[in-house]
């Protein structure tokens, strides 16, 4: 049974906000064979640069129109590699040296790889980030899907301080994914057709943009609707 949650409202002090987008220059292709044991061994993965995709552009104007109304929002540059891997000390440190925007903020919104359960192919694997997941169960059969894992985090411009910290999940509470077929799969991670190319790109896209309003009322930054009152009759 789920736990229901109750997002907390934003401090009140935020009324700007600047987005650190650093999940889409990489993608993860990660492959578990079929061979004993394999389903609790380090997986196979490959990586490819994806930059030049788009995501964390696409990741911004997304949040910037959820955003838009309520907070003066603006995007931050940054260098990716600072945030591919981190810990919440690493963030406070990288926050620490940003230079400070032409317009200060209240605090930075960032989107950052996260690492979860594999639950495409249950084992005792993670995923983190964007990807395309395999899993042979044997020869004529195997499991794929697109897995988009990744967390919010609301950061104290000054010091770096936590603010709030939540996963970007499906509604039910599951690493978000959707199912893919043999066709998705290349033969290298350099290897991607245009036409693999572009379904990735709409899967990820897809995954991201039905995650995101979730993750950011979770944060208290987005109101959560309430429901349509019906007059008695």
């Amino acid at each position: 049974m789920l736990c229901a949650w109750a997002p907390k409202p934003a401090p009140r002090h935020i009324r700007s906000i600047g987005i650190i987008a650093a999940l889409g220059d990489t993608c993860m292709f990660e492959r578990v064979p079929d061979r004993p044991f394999e389903w609790i061994r380090p997986p196979e993965a490959d990586f490819l640069e994806i930059s030049d995709w788009g995501i964390d552009d696409n990741i911004t104007n997304e949040i910037v129109k959820d955003l838009g109304a309520q907070f003066s929002v603006q995007s931050i540059a940054i260098a990716h590699q600072d945030f591919d891997a981190w810990t919440y000390t690493s963030l406070a440190r990288r926050i620490r040296r940003l230079p400070i925007p032409e317009t200060p903020v209240d605090a930075y919104l960032l989107v950052l790889r996260d690492w979860r359960h594999d639950s495409i192919g249950n084992t005792a694997h993670e995923l983190g980030g964007l990807g395309l997941y395999r899993r042979t169960i044997r020869p004529e059969s195997s499991q794929l899907g697109v897995f988009v894992s990744y967390r919010l985090v609301l950061l104290n411009p000054d010091d770096g301080r936590l603010i709030a910290s939540v996963p970007a999940l499906l509604p039910d509470g599951r690493l978000p994914s959707l199912p893919a077929g043999d066709s998705l799969w290349p033969p290298t991670s350099n290897d991607l057709t245009d036409i693999q190319r572009r379904e990735l790109l709409e899967d990820f896209t897809t995954l991201t943009h039905s995650t995101l309003p979730l993750a950011l009322r979770k944060l208290g930054l987005v109101p959560v609707a309430l429901p349509a009152h019906r007059s008695r009759r």
